[in-house]
């Protein structure tokens, strides 16, 4: 039986990023999925991460991530790029109303996100008993040790929970760590899966 949830943010409770990067790369004529790739290539030294851990700071990211993507033979605005992800950063009110639903049903409610600084949104804190942020933390998704200290503050048990993300790896790691996981693939399915729990 379900007694906690954790979001992730981007994709989940706000607009997907992958959006963002998606527009960045047509408006720029670059192959789709090419930054993805690049930052999954560069992998947890790559500016992307080290910039979601807050080990680098905005201009180092930019410099450090303009170099990755040359390298690759391609020419990124990092801090354009940037700027189109915080933009779409909105979030999605219809699910904002099922997380205050399931709050006042009795369910432990959290959030785990990868971000940055500029990315933080600190009008969500409320929404959530726990809100578990990459920048913060020194530690992203899909590492096992954000999904631990998310379930520690929280309260919960593995076992009961659930993890709603919209990317693979994230869901992986939680299911190796004893969660139900739900992939969102859009906005309609997630209220459909949301609406079946009812809380305690």
């Amino acid at each position: 039986m379900i007694a906690a949830l954790l979001f992730d943010l981007g994709g989940v409770v706000l607009d997907s990023p992958l959006e963002a990067i998606a527009a960045y790369e047509e408006d720029n004529y670059l192959p789709r999925g090419t930054i993805n790739r690049q930052v999954a290539a560069s992998g947890d030294n790559g500016a992307w991460a080290r910039h979601e851990r807050g080990e680098i700071d905005f201009v180092q990211f930019c410099d450090s991530f303009e170099s990755e993507m040359a390298n690759a033979g391609f020419v990124v605005d990092a801090a354009s790029l940037l700027a189109q992800i915080e933009a779409i950063a909105v979030p999605r009110q219809a699910v904002l109303i099922e997380i205050d639903r399931l709050r006042r049903a009795g369910m432990k409610v959290g959030a785990i996100t990868n971000n940055w600084q500029s990315l933080r949104n600190d009008g969500l804190a409320d929404r959530f008993d726990v809100l578990v942020e990459s920048c913060v933390e020194g530690v992203r998704k899909p590492e096992r040790e954000i999904f631990a200290r998310a379930l520690s503050r929280l309260g919960a048990e593995a076992a009961s929970t659930l993890m709603l993300d919209d990317l693979g790896p994230n869901l992986k790691t939680a299911h190796a760590f004893g969660m139900e996981t739900f992939k969102v693939t859009d906005e309609a399915s997630l209220l459909e899966r949301l609406a079946e729990i009812k809380g305690s």
